[in-house]
């Protein structure tokens, strides 16, 4: 079957405005070389080819023909259902029912037409109707493309010259001898992608007081500024983001709370009688003190635009992931805003809804078959995205946060959670205790790294890495929002070392972090290592140890997670089972100096990144007794 006819030879490009000279070019067939025509391609010899090849033409054209009427219909149906301009978003079952509505206006003949047009052109118009509101980035992208699509076809139409033949042929389409001047292909490079869409910026409280919110639209905004500024955006391939469907939200989230989070306030009231939501009303938001509302004192909710910007750092996430797990781009980050990953399957807090990362790996892991590493190094434990994969063995999830014996936010997270059923041994919580005298600071987490989440991550074997990226251990952010001092290089080797798995295939999704120039920074820092840049080495002479509660933590998950990972038994380094039972009251000066000797033991295990030297034989003492020095904030009644 040949998608050109053998009569078809003249030079592809002539516009419309031209038909005079059409005719003309029919008589100069011999100088033309056929078009769309290799040598390993030749033209039919039978009559039964040539037979073929015609009603092929012709019903092509048929279908071109009406691809005009096609495109007028969407329109005029974009224009009867636009909503007001704060665009509430419409849900999938809406779209459906106008659709249904069209269909009813139109004659069958007209129904299977639009089917087949709709399915060759490979896209999906869901319902039939595109609701466009307040344009954004990605919304401007889509209708200049669309501009550009109806100029060609109109100029496309022009090139039918051939019908003064008597024979339909398919519309000349660019080929590779003849391209279309001005529009050259867009080349994507092989690179770090970027994700970021400014209607992310729109959730906010209505007071607009961002020093009592500290999870507003500055913290993106911000680090996109860095990102040019220091010229590393130039460097890499900018990813259009898009919103996320219901479909999509649900894969993690409950019917519920997909709806009540993921759709706007008249759309839901329109939905009540077509399904059993339960109780969506204003009570499920607490009035806040400033005058707007929120899930909790924390975490604001925009009645019109929330949702939009939800379902936005969602669907962008997504876009990046696919990419990168499909080999177009070598990793990724994704500038996007609200977090996700303390949003659990039918609760929202912590400045969070969506659960963004989890939501993510369920759709590899479905439509991919792909393991998947989640490293969470945000200073708060993800428990969504914990509890989202607690059973499921092919998808990883090791999380470095404060602990202090669940007297910090949100409570969860502690070394013995470890996975149920096919999953135990595939939830690892580096959970630090001790409170912040001292803080955790670089060499703790790249002692954990080196002798913990890298041994696990490589046996492991992930296809695809993601991070949950929270900078909010960064110096600069104070309790009980951080409390740490890692800086902010820190976390660029961090991405280094991840980038030795999954053959570089990761993935960074910023979360919490609302120090401005920390959250820049060590996004500059990440962002750097993934285009492959050289991390300053400046660790290896500014720390010889790491602090004693910290070498407490790091025996403890080793302890547990050994069961499950044979290889960390092999870093056992002589702990005495007498100091391993958990003991009451002050330690004496024997048990202080047990601390520090396991101290220096652990932190030469991690001689592949920190300079340190190996003190000798140690024993450590497992302590247990509840930090008392910054218990876990109650909220405040609403």
């Amino acid at each position: 079957m040949y998608s050109q006819s053998p009569l078809v030879t003249a030079e592809r490009g002539m516009s419309s405005g031209r038909g005079v000279a059409l005719g003309r070019a029919v008589n100069k067939l011999p100088r033309h070389r056929p078009l769309a025509r290799t040598q390993s391609a030749p033209l039919p010899q039978t009559p039964q080819a040539l037979q073929q090849l015609v009603v092929q033409q012709q019903h092509q054209h048929f279908l071109e023909k009406h691809r005009y009427l096609h495109n007028k219909i969407l329109a005029k149906g974009a224009e009867i259902a636009r909503p007001p301009p704060t665009h509430p978003e419409e849900t999938e079952e809406e779209l459906t029912e106008t659709n249904d509505m069209q269909e009813e206006e139109l004659p069958p003949a007209t129904h299977s037409l639009l089917k087949e047009v709709s399915e060759e052109e490979g896209g999906e118009v869901p319902g039939g109707v595109v609701v466009k509101g307040e344009s954004t980035e990605s919304e401007l992208d889509e209708e200049e493309e669309e501009e550009e699509e109806e100029q060609e076809y109109d100029e496309d139409e022009g090139a039918n010259f051939t019908q003064q033949m008597g024979l339909f042929h398919t519309l000349l389409g660019r080929t590779r001898s003849s391209p279309a001047s001005g529009h050259s292909p867009i080349k994507h490079l092989f690179t770090t992608g970027l994700v970021y869409d400014s209607l992310m910026l729109k959730h906010q409280c209505v007071c607009g007081n961002t020093q009592i919110h500290p999870e507003h639209a500055g913290r993106v905004q911000s680090i996109w500024s860095r990102l040019q500024e220091t010229g590393l955006l130039t460097r890499c391939e900018r990813v259009r983001g898009r919103k996320a469907t219901l479909d999509e939200v649900r894969t993690v989230h409950s019917e519920f709370h997909t709806l009540l989070y993921g759709t706007s306030p008249l759309n839901r009231h329109k939905l009540d009688h077509k399904k059993i939501l339960g109780p969506i009303s204003n009570k499920m938001y607490a009035q806040l003190p400033c005058g707007g509302i929120g899930v909790d004192s924390d975490t604001v909710w925009n009645e019109m635009h929330s949702s939009g910007a939800v379902r936005m750092a969602v669907g962008s996430l997504i876009e990046l992931a696919f990419k990168v797990a499909a080999g177009e781009l070598k990793n990724g980050f994704a500038v996007v805003r609200p977090p996700g990953h303390h949003a659990e399957e039918s609760t929202a807090m912590g400045f969070c809804f969506f659960n963004s990362v989890a939501i993510t790996a369920r759709l590899l892991q479905q439509k991919l078959g792909v393991k998947i590493l989640i490293v969470d190094w945000d200073i708060h434990h993800g428990n969504g995205t914990q509890q989202a994969f607690y059973s499921d063995p092919s998808i990883l999830y090791i999380s470095l946060h404060r602990y202090d014996d669940g007297n910090f936010f949100p409570g969860s997270g502690a070394p013995e959670e470890v996975g149920s059923g096919p999953g135990v041994g595939y939830n690892v919580n580096v959970a630090w205790t001790g409170g912040v005298d001292p803080p955790m600071g670089d060499v703790e987490y790249l002692t954990a790294f080196s002798t913990l989440v890298m041994p696990i991550a490589q046996l492991f074997s992930p296809d695809v890495v993601l991070v949950s990226a929270g900078f909010d251990a960064v110096e600069g952010h104070q309790s009980p929002l951080g409390g740490y001092r890692v800086s902010a290089r820190c976390f660029g080797r961090l991405t280094q070392m991840l980038m030795e798995l999954a053959g570089g295939r990761v993935v960074l999704a910023l979360e919490g972090g609302h120090d401005l120039t920390a959250i820049c920074d060590a996004s500059e820092s990440c962002v750097s290592a993934l285009l492959g840049d050289q991390v300053d080495e400046v660790y290896q002479a500014v720390v010889k140890e790491i602090c004693p509660e910290a070498a407490i933590s790091l025996e403890r998950v080793r302890l547990i997670q050994s069961e499950h990972w044979p290889s960390l038994q092999k870093m056992h380094h002589n702990v005495s089972p007498s100091l391993l039972d958990g003991q009451q009251g002050s330690p004496s000066q024997s048990e202080v100096a047990a601390r520090k000797e396991e101290a220096e033991t652990v932190s030469a295990m991690a001689s592949l990144t920190v300079d340190v030297t190996q003190a000798g034989s140690a024993s450590v003492t497992m302590e247990t007794s509840r930090s008392t020095d910054e218990p876990m904030e109650e909220e405040p009644v609403l």
